[in-house]
């Protein structure tokens, strides 16, 4: 009896998800789909229910990696039968979904080498594995992320080149391995790797919907189909019907689609504004386009086939580091990222600070020559605080209050007794301006605030006769764009013409500006990090690691750091690097008017 299985057509809601399973049937070498989720959101339903969907293929009768005669490739069985008979002897049969356990052995994956035939006969012959049975197939994986590593790389490498190779004790077998990729997960469980996740072609999050209508609806179709599935088949039969009509066509059409150098290029700016660093979110994007493109009958991609591809292609490509928040990709951004003109970075002199901040506060210690005393780090010892992490111990402060709290025994010296020294100081300050330029910096306009804020501080600082340096950021390296200076129209020419674009070596940034300030000491110098916090480029290979080697160099230093987000949108890592430094921070929609 067959198993009766809800109808695709009928899921309510989750497009994205019905999409991006829709694409893969159209063009396979998409490289698969990770659907996230919670549990009970219909991921599992959604599967099964695409199976149906497919179309039926030709395979060769027989064969147990359902060889396709059709295509060049062929296990050594079917190639010898052809070379014998001159032809293959073929059915027709339905895809189906084979599934993965979570428990799967190498061996039970790949296959294993059939040792006795070897021996025996001469021939290598394979055991097929679970690759085999998904050749021509759905590979359906639930709990991707609870998969051993290992076992996922095969499985990756496998979908990408559309063979299976199993090599042991020296003999070497392989046989097509062509299967549309389905994993699953539910990122409480834990997280995949960025670099399988990057192997997935497309990724779209399976949501509970939140319209009521919906949800009532959903009840509803569920009940009817479990009261009788046969007779809630027949409702959805003929859109199951049109549908599969309408993959069949889109892959007949896929070959004659054409994309335009212009949309190929628009693909590229988004990849890098975006910060992505590998070449297979270009690759994967355009096909997906493509495919959108067949699957609305039409032979030209359009403009809004790539957003749509984006949206499924790139965000799971985003997230690389250990600290970071994952970025939200919407339709908002791809849309204000491909409309933005280039030229709108200006400098916005017309801003101001918000009502009650002052540039001193900003700065932790704005300096001058007629500047009014102020605090920090360096200076003459006025008085003492409390502090959990004193970076100049007040021993006079110390020692007065153990004595206070611990009379009994007041040679005894606790954490919490410790006093940190206020130190105040008049004396000419430098300011170091550490600019994130970097491509994700054109996303909502980051740049133009952060010119801003620079810019601000420059004015500010050439009232007060103080020195700037600025240090930009972008590609692979850190830059001083300009030495200790007081030359404001010189530095405001620098700042109008900064050249944007490309990767974002933040710690790079902080060890130079470190290397710098060390020349500088007599002048107490004041860095002032203005960045999204995107760093993909690192002194050795994480962040984590950087923070380890900045920190000798860094901590006796005033740090400011200002994050180009919006509080609550900013992806944390600025945060974290504050926090390391006992730093203050600020949000640029928390400053500028």
């Amino acid at each position: 009896m067959k198993f009766s299985v809800f109808p695709f057509t009928a899921i309510v809601g989750q497009e994205h998800l019905k999409k991006a399973l829709i694409l893969n049937a159209i063009d396979p070498t998409i490289g698969g789909v990770l659907i996230k989720g919670d549990k009970g959101t219909g991921k599992s339903t959604a599967v099964r229910a695409f199976a149906e969907l497919l179309p039926i293929r030709e395979v060769v009768d027989g064969c147990p990696f359902n060889c396709n005669p059709n295509e060049n490739f062929l296990c050594q069985e079917c190639e010898k039968i052809l070379e014998q008979e001159g032809k293959l002897p073929t059915i027709k049969k339905g895809m189906s979904i084979v599934e993965l356990p979570v428990s799967a052995t190498e061996d039970m994956v790949v296959g294993s080498l059939d040792i006795k035939k070897a021996l025996k006969e001469g021939v290598k012959a394979l055991e097929p594995g679970i690759l085999a049975r998904a050749n021509g197939n759905i590979l359906y994986i639930d709990e991707v992320n609870l998969l051993d590593d290992h076992i996922v790389n095969v499985l990756l490498d496998a979908a990408a080149m559309g063979v299976n190779i199993i090599e042991r004790e020296g003999v070497s077998v392989s046989h097509p391995s062509k299967f549309i990729l389905v994993g699953t997960m539910n990122p409480e469980e834990g997280d995949l790797r960025p670099q399988i996740l990057d192997r997935f072609g497309l990724c779209v999050e399976a949501k509970a919907l939140t319209d009521p209508k919906k949800r009532l609806k959903i009840i509803k179709y569920r009940m009817k189909f479990d009261e009788n599935p046969i007779k809630f088949q027949e409702k959805f039969l003929k859109k199951q019907k049109e549908l599969q009509e309408r993959i069949i066509n889109a892959k007949s059409l896929l070959d004659k689609v054409e994309i335009s150098e212009e949309l190929l290029e628009l693909i590229v700016k988004i990849s890098a504004a975006i910060g992505i660093r590998t070449h297979r979110a270009d690759i994967i994007t355009a096909k997906t386009a493509t495919a959108i493109a067949a699957f609305n009958k039409r032979k030209k991609v359009k403009e809004k086939d790539v957003k749509e591809a984006a949206l499924l292609a790139l965000k799971h490509r985003i997230k690389q580091l250990p600290f970071e928040k994952e970025q939200e990709i919407d339709e908002e951004l791809i849309e204000e990222l491909i409309e933005e003109p280039e030229d709108d970075f200006e400098i916005d002199k017309k801003r101001k600070l918000k009502k009650g901040v002052k540039m001193a506060e900003l700065t932790g210690t704005l300096q001058g020559k007629n500047s009014a005393s102020v605090t920090g780090k360096r200076g003459k010892y006025i008085k003492a605080k409390e502090t959990t992490n004193p970076d100049s111990i007040a021993i006079d402060a110390t020692i007065k209050k153990a004595i206070q709290e611990n009379p009994k025994n007041p040679m005894e010296t606790l954490p919490e007794h410790l006093m940190e020294k206020v130190r105040i100081s008049k004396a000419e300050a430098l300011y170091i301006i550490i600019l994130d330029s970097s491509s994700s910096m054109k996303l909502d306009k980051k740049i133009k605030f952060a010119k801003t804020i620079a810019w601000l501080l420059l004015k500010e600082s050439y009232e007060k006769k103080n020195k700037i340096s600025l240090i930009s950021f972008k590609g692979d390296e850190a830059q001083i764009i300009s030495e200790p200076t007081t030359n404001f129209t010189k530095l405001n020419e620098i700042l109008e013409n900064l050249e944007i674009g490309g990767k974002t070596p933040l710690t790079p940034a902080l060890m130079e500006a470190a290397k710098l300030a060390s020349k500088y000491k007599e002048l107490s110098p004041t860095l002032i990090i203005i960045s999204d916090g995107r760093c993909n480029i690192f002194i050795k290979s994480n962040l984590e690691e950087d923070l380890r080697i900045l920190y000798p160099k860094l901590k006796r230093l005033n740090l400011v750091f200002v994050d180009a987000e919006p509080k609550g949108r900013n992806i944390g890592v600025l945060e974290e690097i504050a926090a390391k430094f006992d730093s203050p921070i600020f949000y640029l929609d928390e400053i500028l008017i």
